[in-house]
């Protein structure tokens, strides 16, 4: 089998079986981001709510909350507040006030 034949049923294995997802396929689920970042006050849930409300309403790159997500649940403790003040920090050098 070709090597690129091979690349490419390799791949398709991957995404058949969910073991792997491109970024781009990853949504922003309110619970989910709650779940991953462990918010535990209603304040820090509604950040979540407000920073996900102005992603829909096209205010704030859906990317740019993507890529912060993502780097704040790799931490291995206090995820959510790197996830805010990294956010916070990111939004304002585009000119987002949040």
């Amino acid at each position: 089998m070709p090597r690129t034949t091979l690349s490419v049923a390799l791949v398709l294995a991957m995404l058949a079986t969910g073991w792997w997802r491109p970024v781009e396929a990853l949504a922003l689920d309110a619970n989910e981001v709650k779940v991953s970042l462990a918010t535990a006050t209603p304040e820090e849930n509604g950040f979540i709510e407000y920073v996900l409300g102005l992603v829909e309403k096209g205010t704030l790159p859906e990317d740019l909350v993507q890529s912060t997500f993502l780097w704040a649940r790799k931490k291995p403790i206090h995820k959510f507040q790197y996830f805010k003040r990294g956010l916070i920090l990111r939004a304002a050098e585009k000119g987002i006030r949040l």
